[in-house]
């Protein structure tokens, strides 16, 4: 094995992660000689293809029988895959978070498509969701039924349903227990269940935050009298609280009058066009401390 271990190491892999390889079941039956061959050849063409060596590596770890698939099938699965209307770069996305997609029957992957089409998504939206989660091919239909009921079950409609999923199909992997626990932390800042469903529709995305980064902003805006934005403007909570704490700070000093909050979350562009300075000098003219690493500052 000291060729194989040899050329992988020089590769990037650690040790550890060698030893992985050359004991998997699915290389107990090649000699050393196939199976380093095997490793070189679909190395070399990987890079061809266009990942990178990190990228092969993740991706190996993620799924060591990667090397075991033969060149002509990883090769097939990507053309299938454009067939199917993804596009390379896509396809390499979604491989390197699943790679175990190579080595799925293209029947099945059609299937699930053609099973999310029939929850009431369209083939477009479900590329769009397996391309943002490519675990959802590994997902089963029963699973994806039951988790869409439990979301039902929470009070939300079908549609509502749909929408946060299209936005945010991470959720299809996450507990039921879990999310509920979101909703409650939401409601235990102050905000009634009917706010909470309110603005988790606008922003899915709050159920992939942690409750911590999500009370940090509350805090602020409610602290500038901006406790609209959280109920009624949503979004707007995906930026960071230093960004909007930095202009918030940078309007005040420089008597700049906020005659609409939307100015706080104006796109760098517009604002480097309008005020002649980017994000990045606002972060470290006007560093954010929340009122609690103020009190730790100070004791």
């Amino acid at each position: 094995m000291e060729e194989i271990y040899q050329y992988l190491i020089e590769f990037g892999f650690k040790k550890f992660d060698i030893d992985n390889i050359v004991n998997n079941y699915a290389f107990i039956r090649y000699k050393e000689s196939t199976l380093l061959k095997k490793i070189i050849s679909n190395s070399n063409y990987l890079l061809e293809v266009g990942y990178s060596k990190s990228q092969i590596i993740k991706m190996v770890k993620r799924f060591v029988p990667l090397y075991d698939i033969s060149i002509e099938n990883i090769n097939q699965k990507i053309n299938d895959l454009i067939e199917m209307g993804y596009s390379k770069d896509q396809i390499k996305k979604m491989t390197i978070t699943l790679p175990q997609l190579f080595g799925y029957n293209i029947v099945s992957i059609k299937n699930k498509i053609n099973d999310m089409i029939s929850l009431g998504y369209t083939e477009e939206q479900v590329k769009k969701m397996t391309i943002s989660l490519a675990a959802l091919f590994s997902f089963s239909i029963n699973n994806i039924k039951q988790k869409i009921d439990d979301m039902i079950s929470l009070g939300y409609s079908r549609e509502e349903v749909k929408k946060i999923t299209i936005a945010i199909p991470s959720i299809f992997g996450q507990n039921i227990n879990n999310i509920k626990q979101k909703i409650d932390d939401l409601m235990l800042l102050g905000y009634s269940e009917e706010q909470v469903k309110k603005m988790t529709i606008i922003l899915p995305t709050l159920f992939s935050l942690s409750i911590e980064n999500i009370k940090r902003k509350i805090d602020f805006y409610r602290e500038i009298g901006l406790d609209f934005v959280i109920t009624d403007d949503t979004r707007q909570l995906m930026q960071s609280v230093e960004l909007t704490f930095a202009r918030y700070e940078y309007f005040k000093s420089n008597n700049i009058a906020i005659k609409s909050y939307r100015i706080l979350f104006y796109s760098e562009e517009k604002q480097k066009k309008q005020f002649g300075v980017t994000n990045q000098e606002l972060l470290l003219k006007y560093p954010y401390k929340s009122i609690e690493e103020e009190i730790k500052d100070v004791r």
